[in-house]
Protein backbone atom coordinates (compact mmCIF):
# COMPACT_ATOMS: atom_id res chain seq x y z
CA UNK A 1 0.00 0.00 0.00
CA UNK A 2 2.80 2.40 0.93
CA UNK A 3 4.39 2.04 -2.48
CA UNK A 4 1.28 3.03 -4.42
CA UNK A 5 0.61 5.96 -2.11
CA UNK A 6 4.11 7.28 -2.63
CA UNK A 7 3.90 6.85 -6.36
CA UNK A 8 0.69 8.86 -6.34
CA UNK A 9 2.26 11.80 -4.49
CA UNK A 10 5.46 11.82 -6.50
CA UNK A 11 3.52 11.34 -9.68
CA UNK A 12 3.95 14.89 -10.98
CA UNK A 13 7.35 15.68 -9.53
CA UNK A 14 8.79 12.48 -10.97
CA UNK A 15 8.01 13.38 -14.54
CA UNK A 16 8.87 17.05 -14.15
CA UNK A 17 11.65 18.19 -16.44
CA UNK A 18 11.53 15.06 -18.57
CA UNK A 19 12.81 16.09 -21.99
CA UNK A 20 10.65 15.47 -25.01
CA UNK A 21 11.77 15.94 -28.58
CA UNK A 22 8.81 17.19 -30.63
CA UNK A 23 9.17 16.73 -34.39
CA UNK A 24 6.59 18.42 -36.62
CA UNK A 25 7.01 20.48 -39.77
CA UNK A 26 4.07 22.71 -38.84
CA UNK A 27 5.05 25.70 -36.67
CA UNK A 28 1.64 26.14 -35.06
CA UNK A 29 1.52 22.46 -34.08
CA UNK A 30 5.00 22.73 -32.55
CA UNK A 31 3.97 25.78 -30.54
CA UNK A 32 0.78 24.11 -29.30
CA UNK A 33 2.79 21.10 -28.12
CA UNK A 34 5.26 23.46 -26.45
CA UNK A 35 2.48 25.19 -24.51
CA UNK A 36 0.82 21.93 -23.49
CA UNK A 37 3.99 20.09 -22.50
CA UNK A 38 5.37 23.03 -20.52
CA UNK A 39 2.06 23.25 -18.73
CA UNK A 40 2.71 19.71 -17.49
CA UNK A 41 6.24 20.79 -16.40
CA UNK A 42 7.90 18.81 -19.15
CA UNK A 43 10.75 20.19 -21.23
CA UNK A 44 9.96 20.18 -24.94
CA UNK A 45 12.71 20.62 -27.53
CA UNK A 46 11.30 21.42 -30.98
CA UNK A 47 12.49 20.16 -34.37
CA UNK A 48 10.91 21.04 -37.71
CA UNK A 49 12.21 18.01 -39.63
CA UNK A 50 13.51 14.48 -39.19
CA UNK A 51 16.96 15.65 -40.17
CA UNK A 52 16.95 18.37 -37.50
CA UNK A 53 15.66 15.85 -34.94
CA UNK A 54 18.54 13.45 -35.61
CA UNK A 55 21.00 16.32 -35.35
CA UNK A 56 19.55 17.36 -31.96
CA UNK A 57 19.69 13.76 -30.68
CA UNK A 58 23.33 13.46 -31.71
CA UNK A 59 24.39 16.76 -30.10
CA UNK A 60 22.24 16.86 -26.94
CA UNK A 61 21.85 14.21 -24.27
CA UNK A 62 19.11 13.00 -22.08
CA UNK A 63 15.87 12.76 -24.04
CA UNK A 64 13.12 10.70 -22.43
CA UNK A 65 10.67 10.54 -25.33
CA UNK A 66 10.26 11.49 -28.98
CA UNK A 67 6.93 12.74 -30.25
CA UNK A 68 6.86 12.81 -34.05
CA UNK A 69 4.37 13.68 -36.73
CA UNK A 70 3.88 11.09 -39.49
CA UNK A 71 3.55 13.26 -42.58
CA UNK A 72 6.63 15.40 -43.08
CA UNK A 73 8.54 16.27 -46.24
CA UNK A 74 11.85 14.46 -46.96
CA UNK A 75 11.79 12.08 -43.98
CA UNK A 76 8.46 10.88 -42.59
CA UNK A 77 7.74 9.68 -39.05
CA UNK A 78 8.47 6.00 -39.68
CA UNK A 79 11.75 6.71 -41.48
CA UNK A 80 12.79 8.94 -38.60
CA UNK A 81 11.78 6.30 -36.05
CA UNK A 82 13.73 3.57 -37.84
CA UNK A 83 16.75 5.82 -37.86
CA UNK A 84 16.40 6.61 -34.15
CA UNK A 85 15.90 2.91 -33.30
CA UNK A 86 19.24 1.90 -34.78
CA UNK A 87 21.14 4.48 -32.69
CA UNK A 88 18.96 4.76 -29.55
CA UNK A 89 17.17 1.42 -29.16
CA UNK A 90 15.60 2.27 -25.80
CA UNK A 91 14.21 5.73 -26.55
CA UNK A 92 10.37 5.61 -26.65
CA UNK A 93 8.87 7.13 -29.81
CA UNK A 94 5.24 8.24 -30.12
CA UNK A 95 3.73 8.76 -33.56
CA UNK A 96 0.99 11.27 -34.35
CA UNK A 97 -0.82 10.53 -37.56
CA UNK A 98 -4.01 11.61 -39.24
CA UNK A 99 -4.06 8.14 -40.82
CA UNK A 100 -4.69 6.46 -37.51
CA UNK A 101 -4.80 2.78 -36.84
CA UNK A 102 -4.15 0.95 -40.07
CA UNK A 103 -0.70 2.46 -39.95
CA UNK A 104 0.07 1.40 -36.41
CA UNK A 105 -0.51 -2.27 -37.25
CA UNK A 106 2.47 -2.18 -39.61
CA UNK A 107 4.77 -0.38 -37.22
CA UNK A 108 3.84 -1.62 -33.78
CA UNK A 109 7.43 -2.63 -33.13
CA UNK A 110 9.01 0.81 -33.52
CA UNK A 111 6.44 3.03 -31.81
CA UNK A 112 5.33 2.89 -28.20
CA UNK A 113 2.05 4.64 -29.17
CA UNK A 114 0.36 5.71 -32.37
CA UNK A 115 -2.14 8.52 -31.84
CA UNK A 116 -4.55 10.00 -34.31
CA UNK A 117 -4.66 13.74 -34.88
CA UNK A 118 -6.27 15.99 -33.81
CA UNK A 119 -5.28 14.66 -30.42
CA UNK A 120 -7.19 15.40 -27.23
CA UNK A 121 -5.04 16.72 -24.40
CA UNK A 122 -6.01 14.06 -21.87
CA UNK A 123 -5.18 11.25 -24.33
CA UNK A 124 -1.82 12.81 -25.13
CA UNK A 125 -1.13 13.21 -21.42
CA UNK A 126 -2.10 9.62 -20.68
CA UNK A 127 0.20 8.19 -23.35
CA UNK A 128 3.14 10.41 -22.44
CA UNK A 129 2.90 9.35 -18.80
CA UNK A 130 2.47 5.69 -19.67
CA UNK A 131 5.51 5.81 -21.88
CA UNK A 132 7.62 7.09 -19.02
CA UNK A 133 6.56 3.87 -17.33
CA UNK A 134 4.77 5.79 -14.60
CA UNK A 135 1.48 4.78 -12.98
CA UNK A 136 -1.42 6.85 -14.21
CA UNK A 137 -3.69 9.08 -12.23
CA UNK A 138 -7.00 9.55 -13.86
CA UNK A 139 -6.18 12.54 -16.13
CA UNK A 140 -9.46 14.29 -15.37
CA UNK A 141 -8.51 14.41 -11.71
CA UNK A 142 -4.96 15.44 -12.37
CA UNK A 143 -3.94 18.47 -10.31
CA UNK A 144 -2.13 19.95 -13.29
CA UNK A 145 -5.07 19.04 -15.43
CA UNK A 146 -6.92 19.81 -18.55
CA UNK A 147 -9.53 22.13 -17.33
CA UNK A 148 -6.98 24.73 -18.29
CA UNK A 149 -9.03 25.84 -21.30
CA UNK A 150 -12.53 26.17 -19.87
CA UNK A 151 -15.32 26.00 -22.40
CA UNK A 152 -17.29 29.16 -23.17
CA UNK A 153 -14.73 31.32 -21.39
CA UNK A 154 -14.90 34.06 -24.03
CA UNK A 155 -18.71 33.93 -24.04
CA UNK A 156 -18.77 34.35 -20.29
CA UNK A 157 -16.21 37.15 -20.41
CA UNK A 158 -16.54 38.82 -23.82
CA UNK A 159 -13.62 41.18 -24.45
CA UNK A 160 -11.73 42.81 -27.30
CA UNK A 161 -8.09 42.02 -26.59
CA UNK A 162 -4.94 43.59 -28.03
CA UNK A 163 -1.60 41.81 -27.56
CA UNK A 164 1.46 44.08 -27.75
CA UNK A 165 4.59 41.91 -27.94
CA UNK A 166 7.64 42.13 -30.21
CA UNK A 167 8.83 38.53 -29.86
CA UNK A 168 7.27 36.36 -32.55
CA UNK A 169 7.23 33.14 -30.50
CA UNK A 170 5.56 34.90 -27.57
CA UNK A 171 3.05 36.41 -30.00
CA UNK A 172 2.26 32.93 -31.34
CA UNK A 173 1.83 31.50 -27.86
CA UNK A 174 -0.46 34.34 -26.77
CA UNK A 175 -2.55 33.82 -29.92
CA UNK A 176 -2.78 30.07 -29.33
CA UNK A 177 -3.79 30.38 -25.69
CA UNK A 178 -6.30 33.21 -26.27
CA UNK A 179 -7.62 31.41 -29.35
CA UNK A 180 -8.25 28.26 -27.30
CA UNK A 181 -10.25 30.40 -24.88
CA UNK A 182 -12.35 31.59 -27.81
CA UNK A 183 -10.91 35.08 -28.30
CA UNK A 184 -9.70 36.61 -31.55
CA UNK A 185 -7.06 39.03 -30.32
CA UNK A 186 -5.27 41.59 -32.46
CA UNK A 187 -1.47 41.53 -32.28
CA UNK A 188 0.99 44.39 -32.67
CA UNK A 189 4.72 44.45 -32.05
CA UNK A 190 5.52 47.92 -30.69
CA UNK A 191 4.13 50.88 -28.78
CA UNK A 192 3.55 52.97 -31.87
CA UNK A 193 1.32 50.26 -33.34
CA UNK A 194 -0.59 50.09 -30.03
CA UNK A 195 -1.34 53.82 -30.25
CA UNK A 196 -2.52 53.45 -33.86
CA UNK A 197 -4.69 50.45 -32.97
CA UNK A 198 -6.56 52.13 -30.12
CA UNK A 199 -7.43 55.03 -32.43
CA UNK A 200 -9.02 52.59 -34.86
CA UNK A 201 -10.81 50.31 -32.40
CA UNK A 202 -11.92 50.18 -28.79
CA UNK A 203 -10.19 47.50 -26.67
CA UNK A 204 -11.26 46.17 -23.28
CA UNK A 205 -7.88 44.69 -22.42
CA UNK A 206 -4.33 45.27 -23.65
CA UNK A 207 -1.69 42.68 -22.78
CA UNK A 208 1.37 44.90 -22.94
CA UNK A 209 4.92 43.65 -23.05
CA UNK A 210 7.05 46.00 -20.97
CA UNK A 211 10.28 45.62 -22.98
CA UNK A 212 9.41 46.69 -26.53
CA UNK A 213 11.64 48.57 -28.99
CA UNK A 214 11.07 52.29 -29.78
CA UNK A 215 8.34 53.09 -27.25
CA UNK A 216 8.29 50.59 -24.40
CA UNK A 217 5.21 49.36 -22.54
CA UNK A 218 5.49 51.84 -19.68
CA UNK A 219 5.74 54.86 -21.99
CA UNK A 220 2.96 53.60 -24.21
CA UNK A 221 0.71 53.16 -21.18
CA UNK A 222 1.42 56.74 -20.05
CA UNK A 223 0.40 57.99 -23.50
CA UNK A 224 -2.80 55.92 -23.54
CA UNK A 225 -3.79 57.18 -20.10
CA UNK A 226 -3.62 60.80 -21.32
CA UNK A 227 -6.04 60.10 -24.17
CA UNK A 228 -9.69 60.93 -24.06
CA UNK A 229 -10.96 57.42 -24.87
CA UNK A 230 -12.75 54.70 -22.94
CA UNK A 231 -9.69 53.49 -21.07
CA UNK A 232 -8.69 49.84 -21.59
CA UNK A 233 -7.51 47.57 -18.79
CA UNK A 234 -3.74 47.33 -19.33
CA UNK A 235 -1.93 44.22 -18.13
CA UNK A 236 1.87 44.34 -18.08
CA UNK A 237 3.78 41.32 -19.36
CA UNK A 238 7.37 41.17 -18.21
CA UNK A 239 10.12 38.61 -17.94
CA UNK A 240 11.51 40.05 -14.69
CA UNK A 241 9.10 39.21 -11.94
CA UNK A 242 10.73 41.56 -9.46
CA UNK A 243 8.66 43.36 -6.86
CA UNK A 244 10.09 46.71 -8.00
CA UNK A 245 8.99 46.11 -11.58
CA UNK A 246 5.48 45.46 -10.45
CA UNK A 247 5.34 48.79 -8.65
CA UNK A 248 6.85 50.56 -11.65
CA UNK A 249 4.16 49.09 -13.93
CA UNK A 250 1.36 50.18 -11.62
CA UNK A 251 2.92 53.66 -11.28
CA UNK A 252 2.99 53.96 -15.06
CA UNK A 253 -0.78 53.48 -15.08
CA UNK A 254 -1.02 49.75 -15.75
CA UNK A 255 -3.74 47.80 -13.94
CA UNK A 256 -2.06 44.47 -13.34
CA UNK A 257 0.83 42.26 -14.06
CA UNK A 258 1.69 38.90 -15.70
CA UNK A 259 5.17 37.40 -15.64
CA UNK A 260 6.46 35.70 -18.78
CA UNK A 261 6.41 33.01 -19.98
CA UNK A 262 2.67 33.32 -19.50
CA UNK A 263 1.02 30.53 -17.52
CA UNK A 264 -2.46 29.61 -18.67
CA UNK A 265 -3.98 29.64 -15.18
CA UNK A 266 -2.48 33.07 -14.39
CA UNK A 267 -3.90 34.51 -17.59
CA UNK A 268 -7.33 33.04 -16.81
CA UNK A 269 -7.25 34.49 -13.32
CA UNK A 270 -6.36 37.96 -14.60
CA UNK A 271 -8.89 37.99 -17.45
CA UNK A 272 -11.60 36.87 -15.04
CA UNK A 273 -10.57 39.48 -12.49
CA UNK A 274 -10.65 42.38 -14.95
CA UNK A 275 -13.55 41.34 -17.19
CA UNK A 276 -16.14 43.13 -15.06
CA UNK A 277 -13.90 46.19 -14.65
CA UNK A 278 -13.53 46.37 -18.42
CA UNK A 279 -17.30 46.33 -18.78
CA UNK A 280 -17.79 49.03 -16.16
CA UNK A 281 -15.34 51.34 -17.93
CA UNK A 282 -17.29 50.85 -21.12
Amino acid sequence: GVQSLQTKTHHLSEIESKRILVVDDNLTNRNIFKVQLEHWNLEPVLASSGKQALHILSTQNGFDLVLTDMHMPEMDGTELANSIRTQYPHLPIMLLSSMGDELSKDHKDIFCSVLTKPIKQNILYKHIFQNFGKPMNNPTEDPNGFQQFPENFSMKYPMQILVAEDNEINQQLALIILGKLGYQPDVVSNGREVLDSIQAKSYDVILMDVQMPEIDGLETTGMIRKQNIIQPVIIAMTANAMQGDKEECLRAGMDDYLSKPIKVEELLRILEKWASAARERA
